[in-house]
């Protein structure tokens, strides 16, 4: 086995060291992370800010949900069931199919969204006034190339294990 070449393993240990800082970065004091991005998400596609195609009364399907999220709906499902026993999420039945229920944020799981965000994007700004605008910049550029890089390696290493059996 080859050894790592130094510039993978210095990768490796400053994302880690990014990935345990994420860790505790919280949104809200009953939020965590992927309970705030369901929230958003919910927000963002009922029409809360802008428009959306999917708007439609403040109300999304948790399947349509789960599509805008990139996420299985049973992983969507845990989260939303949550946020509903905190008072954040309610389904509203559909007036024209009994067995279709939209998801809707209450009163207070925007006044709840409205905090996280304010502390969210406070605590982002902070360590972007840290990097500098130019620094924030290209850090966000070289993030999303990583991604769609390891992204396509992933599938091209499953592709190729694919094939060898």
């Amino acid at each position: 086995m080859d050894q790592p070449k130094m510039e993978s393993v210095e990768l490796f240990r400053l994302m880690d060291r990014v990935r345990r800082a994420w860790l505790s970065v919280t949104p809200h004091e009953t939020l965590n992370k992927s309970q705030f991005a369901t929230l958003l998400a919910i927000f963002r596609k009922t029409g809360h800010c802008g428009t959306d195609s999917e708007k439609k009364d403040g109300v999304i399907t948790p399947s349509a949900l789960a599509d805008a999220m990139h996420q299985s709906r049973p992983a969507l499902s845990q989260r939303i069931h949550a946020l509903e026993e905190l008072g954040y999420v309610e389904r509203v039945p559909d007036a024209n199919d009994r067995r279709v229920a939209g998801l809707r944020l209450t009163q207070e799981g925007v006044q709840v969204l409205n905090r996280a965000k304010q502390r969210f994007d406070g605590m982002l700004s902070q360590a972007i006034k840290q990097l500098g605008e130019d620094h924030a910049e290209t850090l966000v550029t070289l993030l999303a190339e990583l991604a769609d890089a390891l992204e396509a390696a992933v599938e091209q290493q499953i592709t190729e294990e694919g094939t060898e059996t």
